[in-house]
């Protein structure tokens, strides 16, 4: 299916989406994401969230290695910010399945303690409080973050395993690159892909161990005040349910499904419905 959708790995948020619609999340892929105000304005929210916690970093990437080094660096950066604050936003993670590669973006790390929470922060268009079929995607990425924390934290998915997949030691910046590199400061035993992913992942291990709680806040987008904040425990067994669920769509062993005839009232959400998407659409009767 990555082949199929001209994707090189999975990020987090696609298995999220299966829990949500499979169908919508393969179509986003085949036709283009619709996006529209409301997920500007979130968005937008979200960069200012990180911007009271995260020094902005400005890069402008030039090529595949230029990004997958602005990823790394920018994450490795808001790690060293939470050692000394506390807290930090914005965190890209890494990991596998199945063989697949996994990444996806940590919205906040907090330290409390001696325990790392997560956090996830959803925003909305008003005060009320999402339905349990959002709630749903929402907890099982919240979940997939902590498990890939604790997969590099223990060493399950390490340096190795990052470079393997991405290639970091044969990957190299552009020459325009540098140039921004150095213009921001960043020292040269740290201005390629290996020794900055290398870092990464040291300072990753580093962190107090990841807590069993998980923390998803609901923020009202346009006023920025917290509607409800919800905790939960992590379970191992549920996760390992999740993935081998999702996994299937991934290997190719099953169609995109779409909703269940009693969800059909998402589709009245979805841009897709009643155009590339007929599953649910009224048809006439002769």
């Amino acid at each position: 299916m990555l082949e199929k959708l001209h994707k090189s790995s999975i990020s987090i948020t696609d298995i999220a989406s299966q829990y949500w619609c499979e169908r919508q999340m393969e179509l986003n892929y085949r036709y283009g994401k619709r996006i529209n105000n409301s997920i500007r304005q979130g968005r937008a929210l979200h960069e200012e969230l990180e911007e009271e916690v995260n020094v902005p970093i400005i890069l402008q990437p030039k090529s595949y290695a230029d990004a997958l080094y602005k990823n790394v660096y920018t994450s490795y950066m808001a790690l060293l910010a939470l050692g000394s604050n506390k807290k930090t936003r914005e965190v890209q993670v890494y990991g596998s399945a199945n063989g697949y590669k996994l990444v996806g973006k940590v919205d906040m790390l907090e330290i409390k303690g001696s325990t790392l929470e997560i956090v996830e922060d959803k925003t909305r268009g008003n005060d009320n409080v999402p339905s349990s079929a959002q709630q749903l995607t929402h907890k099982v990425q919240v979940m997939l973050y902590r498990k890939l924390i604790v997969d590099m934290q223990q060493g399950s998915y390490s340096y190795k395993n990052f470079e393997s997949a991405y290639k970091a030691e044969k990957l190299a910046v552009t020459e325009e690159f540098k140039r921004q590199l150095d213009a921001l400061g960043v020292k040269s035993g740290l201005a390629s892909i290996d020794a900055v992913a290398k870092a990464y992942f040291k300072e990753m291990m580093a962190l107090p161990e990841a807590g069993d709680v998980l923390t998803i806040r609901y923020i009202n987008q346009f006023t920025g005040k917290e509607i409800k904040s919800y905790k939960f425990k992590y379970d191992e067994a549920e996760m390992a349910g999740t993935l081998q669920y999702a996994m299937k769509y991934w290997n190719g062993e099953r169609e995109a499904m779409p909703v269940p005839k009693e969800e059909s009232w998402k589709c009245r959400f979805c841009a897709f419905y009643g155009k590339e998407c007929k599953v649910w659409w009224p048809q006439k009767v002769l």
